[in-house]
């Protein structure tokens, strides 16, 4: 959305010096060219110290607004670099996703163009599930207004503050904490449209596990919060659905928490797997390890660690 275009562009006087007069034909060519002249009669003959030089007077006429863009928004989504693009149907432009409609207003007017064989227009839809069926639209309110009604907060900010709001109050109803995670947060404002907070479960037996384990596990792999009861992690955590289901969500929530028990049943074997092993075993080991082939392994390296850590224990009178 840019606000505040003029209807059309400016009318632009311009002047363009060519070569001195009696000049060889090639520069006179050139300059008439560049100048969009038919022939030197179109042109003034001005004097300076140096002589006399041709000079062109060129009046260009300003375009209407929706002209202007019509060539500019094709040139930049054909152009516009993603790090991963793709093809579709029988088309040639890439795109980070399938282009399915464009909607391209000025003034409350269609700017016609069209882009690998879809042309621009007034509609758009909401929300894939919940409202389906495209609308019209007149002006960017029009459309923030008419989307929010077919289940699309357009302003991804917004959708940042419904989700931390409900996932607070969720969290409090059961006297719990949640974990805050701003970057969790706009990450999941970013996956959804119409973000419906929901709370779940896993057995307690996996509190076992490492907090730091469970939480990045459930975060990585299902996008969720963590919530904890005073000092510790709680068996509960935190989803963000993209829709109001008839059920009020009790078979997204099912569904998760067969995801999360799994996720964690992993996190816990590995875990428990690793422990089988004291880390003060693992310490010979490292002689099999070259750090450097001028500087030995890395349990040389690990030995001359520990004695430049001891003697700057002393100086910042830390425990050695």
């Amino acid at each position: 959305m840019v606000d505040g275009l003029p209807a059309r562009s400016s009318d632009v006087s311009e002047e363009k010096k060519g070569p001195r007069v009696g000049a060889p034909e090639a520069a006179v060519q050139g300059f008439l060219k560049s100048a969009g002249l038919k022939s030197l009669d179109q042109a003034e003959i001005r004097a300076d110290k140096k002589g006399d030089f041709y000079v062109a007077l060129i009046e260009r006429s300003g375009r209407s607004t929706s002209e202007v863009v019509a060539e500019i928004v094709p040139e930049i989504v054909r152009s516009f670099p993603w790090p991963k693009s793709m093809r579709w149907g029988n088309g040639r432009l890439r795109w980070v996703r399938p282009l399915h409609s464009i909607l391209c207003i000025f003034g409350g007017k269609v700017v016609p163009f069209e882009i690998d064989g879809i042309k621009s227009g007034k509609e758009t839809r909401g929300h894939r599930f919940m409202a389906p069926k495209p609308f019209s639209v007149r002006s960017f309110d029009d459309y923030v207004q008419k989307l929010r009604k077919a289940y699309v907060i357009l302003d991804a900010k917004e959708r940042e503050i419904v989700i931390l709001k409900g996932a607070q109050k969720l969290a409090a109803k059961q006297q719990l904490l949640l974990i805050e995670d701003m970057a969790l947060l706009a990450e999941n404002a970013g996956l959804t449209e119409w973000p419906v907070v929901l709370m779940g479960s896993f057995d307690e037996s996996f509190l076992d596990v490492p907090a730091e384990v469970l939480s990045t596990s459930m975060k990585a792999h299902q996008k969720c919060f963590s919530l904890r009861r005073g000092e510790h992690l709680a068996n509960r955590f935190i989803m963000v659905a993209n829709l109001e289901a008839k059920d009020r969500g009790r078979a997204i929530v099912a569904g998760n928490e067969r995801v999360i028990a799994a996720r964690l049943a992993d996190a816990k074997f590995f875990f428990d797997h690793d422990r089988k092993v004291m880390l003060e075993e693992r310490v010979p080991k490292l002689r099999e390890i070259v750090f450097h082939e001028k500087l030995g392994t890395q349990y040389e390296r690990v030995q001359r660690v520990r004695v430049l850590a001891r003697e700057i224990a002393k100086l910042v009178r830390a425990d050695r």
